[in-house]
């Protein structure tokens, strides 16, 4: 588990780095997660929206699929 939960925050950390130039990046991808799609699409944001939310969801979905493979492998 404790190798698992390594790996996890090793590759977060990793992609972190190769995603998002700075902190403030980081949280505006979070804001535009949270903001519905229409309103982006009213604002003339709507394809920045869909590619901040792809960054997110990439972010956290590898880092979770590799936590959770190496707590596979390592049970």
């Amino acid at each position: 588990m404790l190798f698992a939960i390594l790996f996890f925050l090793l590759t977060s950390a990793m992609l972190y780095y190769l995603l998002f130039e700075d902190r403030e990046e980081f949280i505006e991808c979070i804001k535009y997660c949270f903001k519905p799609d229409i309103m982006s699409a009213f604002q003339g944001k709507f394809w920045e929206d869909r590619w901040v939310e792809t960054k997110i969801l990439l972010w956290l979905g590898i880092s979770l699929l590799v936590g959770m493979l190496v707590y596979i492998n390592f049970k």
